[in-house]
């Protein structure tokens, strides 16, 4: 008689598992639906497991995942299949291997998850989360009012700049019209005297009349100019400060900006040309038009004509159907490369700790997008200098 041991996988020594069953069907076939639908379902669950591993390329400890879903789930399934198998045939042997890989996995994975549990147990629930995000949008919302409260300054600040220098440039025409006056007067008293006197001469009348022609025409001129520049400064004045819709020539309206920016032209040889038709008329905001071309005017001064004391600014207006298109253009440093991505952002300046808030172009930015409902954007491939180009309806209404 052989009495040697059989093999780990030989079938022929054993009985089937539905001996045990007595082959009752109601018995056998409960338990073989039960482990083929768990079966099915811990592959059901396996698959889900290696999709979301996947997909999530944020997951900590992927392999973690893996091992404790894919695996364990993979060889519980196996498990059960087999488990409905050897009620037909008695692989037994196959079965106390899948059992052994299902030990080896969950004992491996029950030791594993001691060591990364701290990790897991210092990322945030979803609690944590909101809270953090509540106050995140907290700091956002003060960082706008702030923003805004900085912006609202800037414009300030610009027009009370307008106001000093168009008062500078208006003391001028005042001072010489005050002198032109006092002569008058003095000349008149003069020949008042000479008349009473009966001292009057045919040459001292002349020249008294052609005092008076000479005086009145330079103080009418002053006057006017004075006049000029103050109607200039009033509109352009009250529509920065306000944020009215109105109808404008805009060729007129730019000469009115550029008239009270002239001030901070002095003591410079930088010329600015205006190319534009003299009945384009658009329907927008001019305050924030005015905006627009004070801070581009002013940022060309600081930063484009820096130690530069000559150039050359043109703006050109076209109409392009139902769009205005406003190209400025300045002959100055230009912008470094690495900058030019940058120039709109808030808070963004090449002179920090020199005056510089890094708000100018944001506002102007701000006041095309939002204001005149438009876009602007910086030409790249200009050589020399810099060029924006800003394009916006021409009706804001429409």
């Amino acid at each position: 008689m052989d009495m040697a041991s059989p093999s780990f996988f030989t079938n022929e020594n054993f009985m089937p598992h539905g001996m045990c069953y007595l082959w009752q069907p109601n018995i056998l076939w409960t338990s073989v639906i039960s482990d083929v639908l768990t079966a099915f379902a811990y592959f059901s669950i396996t698959a889900a497991v290696i999709i979301f591993v996947k997909k999530r390329h944020d997951l900590p400890y992927p392999w973690f995942f893996l091992l404790s879903g894919s695996v364990i789930f993979l060889a519980c399934g196996i498990s059960h299949l087999i488990s409905a198998i050897v009620i037909w045939e008695p692989i037994y042997g196959i079965s106390a291997v899948a059992k052994a890989i299902t030990a080896i996995t969950s004992v491996a994975t029950g030791i594993v998850i001691w060591f990364i549990l701290p990790f897991f147990l210092k990322l945030p629930s979803p609690s944590m989360l909101e809270k953090k995000n509540s106050a995140i949008q907290d700091s956002l919302n003060k960082l706008k009012l702030t923003q805004k409260s900085l912006v609202e300054s800037k414009k300030m600040a610009s027009l009370g700049g307008l106001v000093a220098g168009v008062a500078h440039e208006i003391n001028t025409p005042i001072g010489i019209g005050i002198t032109a006056s006092t002569h008058l007067s003095d000349a008149t008293t003069s020949i008042n005297d000479k008349y009473t006197n009966a001292q009057m001469t045919n040459n001292n009348l002349k020249s008294y009349l052609a005092e008076v022609n000479e005086g009145t025409n330079l103080i009418n001129s002053n006057l006017v100019r004075a006049a000029k520049l103050i109607t200039s400064f009033k509109q352009v004045a009250v529509d920065q400060s306000s944020k009215d819709i109105r109808t404008y020539k805009i060729k007129e309206y730019t000469n009115e900006v550029l008239q009270s920016l002239k001030p901070k032209f002095k003591n410079t040889n930088i010329s600015i040309k205006l190319n534009c038709d003299d009945n384009l008329t658009v329907t927008s905001e001019p305050g924030a038009f005015a905006q627009i071309i004070t801070n581009l005017v002013i940022n060309t001064l600081i930063h484009g004509f820096e130690n530069i004391k000559t150039g050359n600014i043109n703006i050109d207006i076209t109409r392009k159907q139902d769009t205005v298109c406003f190209v400025y253009t300045d002959s100055g440093k230009g912008i470094n490369i690495e900058n030019k991505e940058k120039i709109f952002e808030p808070f963004f300046t090449t002179k920090r700790g020199k005056g510089g808030t890094g708000l100018g172009l944001n506002i102007v930015y701000n006041l095309v997008v939002e204001s005149l409902k438009g876009s602007i954007k910086l030409n790249d491939d200009f050589a020399q200098g810099c060029q924006f180009i800003i394009e916006f309806p021409i009706n804001i209404n429409h």
